[in-house]
């Protein structure tokens, strides 16, 4: 009896201070009741940081090529003034059908039977979660290649889009490559002003910090396009250094806000042509290190450096660079690091030397700043695999590293035809789970590409 009582007191004193696991208290330690909360605590984005699919048209599309007309002029522009009694000449507009191919996104989630029964500490059966899970990580997968889709590919150091630079990869097309091609595409131009200035770029070099001059000269590229752009995406840490500029010049003294205040919360700017608001998206930020390898994915390859030319925007100092390798199944470990001493306008020729087996589609790029130690190294460009023994990378000094680009937009230019809303397929039951597909099918149309900018090489606050 006294055994048993000394047992019962031991496990009320464990009670109140075990530091084990409530999985390892088991026989003389006390069980425990876990108290835990009935909200699961997200740490990544969440349905608010979807901005861009969300404002954008989505229109049905029954068919793997989305296709549209695009008029480019109603004839050549003057010339209708005549004699008296002469005709004028003859006059065609000019048309173009533009084809977009549809891009499929879609993965597996299996759930356990098991793991269906089990209560949860929301409430959210199992199957449920991963139904949930699976629409958000295909609306991230969406949302990033809307903007970024294949783009930052190098054509011999210059990021021009050019569709020759870029590799066959089943993603869409995003607005970054459409809007940069289309500065040396003459089926995306207003033919009629081109002696004007329409065939100018869509394109403003920033290079540094967003200004509100930045965002007055892109808004006014966008008008000489004969558009109307009023909403700028860019990275957080872009945004907060454009809000900085208030900082510290004036108290607030606007009616209804407070006196005893200084900056400002900056997300609008008036321009010529009227106001452009100002949204941040997480899904612009800057790439600062490779993705996380997957034990399947490719092989990390090796990296040589040289310099050459004179007309680089390189300054003098000794820059480190490394390279990855990419296909569909995610991006591999970082080769070795290369370092190389630069002068002023010299250009880095990097001779990318691909792994010894399996697929690579392309190489991802990383360089430090003049000076800076290799853990600082960030993402400068990708360049797609030669299928040769080797592939050079060029630069130029055209992106700092882990440069952000900002997009001015007028959404109503651009459009997702969709074969396939988010939808779900059971698979084959083979064993005590529950597999699933899910897939959404869609691509992104921009019928008027040059009636949005690009602010290119942007730089955040910190």
């Amino acid at each position: 009896m006294a055994s048993e009582v000394t047992q019962a007191l031991l496990k009320a004193l464990e009670a109140g201070n075990y530091n084990a696991a409530p999985s390892s208290l088991v026989q003389g330690a006390a069980l425990q009741i876990e108290d835990l909360s009935t909200v699961m605590q997200v740490v990544t984005f969440e349905d608010k940081s979807i901005k861009l699919q969300k404002g954008m048209k989505s229109e049905s599309c029954k068919s793997t090529l989305a296709q549209f007309d695009r008029q480019l002029s109603y004839g050549i522009f003057g010339g209708s003034a005549q004699n008296e009694g002469s005709v004028g000449q003859e006059e065609d507009s000019q048309f173009v059908r533009i084809v977009v191919p549809m891009a499929f996104y879609s993965h597996v989630r299996r759930v356990t039977v098991v793991a269906n029964m089990v209560a949860t500490v929301d409430g959210v059966k199992a199957e449920d979660r991963a139904a949930s899970d699976a629409a958000k990580k295909l609306a991230a997968d969406i949302e990033f290649d809307l903007f970024r889709g294949k783009s930052d590919f190098s054509n011999a150091g210059v990021f021009d889009g050019n569709m020759a630079a870029i590799p066959a990869l089943p993603n869409m097309l995003g607005l970054d490559s459409q809007i940069r091609m289309s500065d040396i595409e003459r089926n995306a131009q207003d033919l009629m002003f081109a002696e004007y200035g329409s065939n100018e770029s869509a394109i403003t070099q920033v290079g540094g910090v967003l200004t509100q001059d930045a965002i007055e000269d892109s808004h006014v590229k966008s008008t000489m396009q004969h558009g109307e752009a009023d909403t700028l995406f860019v990275d957080p840490k872009v945004l907060s250094a454009y809000n900085k500029i208030s900082f510290g010049k004036e108290r607030i003294i606007l009616a209804g806000s407070p006196q005893d205040a200084t900056a400002a919360d900056l997300k609008r700017q008036w321009v010529s042509g009227g106001t452009v608001g100002i949204e941040s998206s997480r899904f612009l930020a800057g790439k600062t290190a490779p993705a996380a390898p997957r034990s399947n994915g490719p092989a990390a390859p090796s990296a040589a450096t040289a310099v050459s030319g004179s007309s680089s925007s390189l300054t003098a100092g000794t820059y480190i660079y490394f390279v990855t390798s990419v296909n569909e199944l995610g991006e591999s470990p970082v080769s070795a690091s290369a370092s190389q001493a630069v002068l002023a306008g010299q250009q880095v020729d990097v001779t990318i030397t691909p792994p010894g087996a399996g697929t690579v589609r392309y190489f991802n790029v990383y360089r430090t700043n003049a000076g800076g130690p290799a853990a600082s190294a960030k993402f400068i460009g990708r360049v797609a695999n030669s299928g040769g023994a080797t592939t050079p990378f060029t630069d130029l000094g055209n992106k700092k590293p882990g440069f952000v680009t900002g997009f001015l937009l007028q959404k109503d230019t651009m459009s997702m035809k969709e074969l396939s809303p988010y939808s779900r397929m059971k698979l084959a039951v083979t064993d005590l789970s529950l597999p699933e597909a899910h897939f959404r099918f869609c691509t992104l149309a921009v019928m008027q590409p040059r009636k949005n900018v690009l602010l290119d090489n942007l730089v955040g606050a910190f």
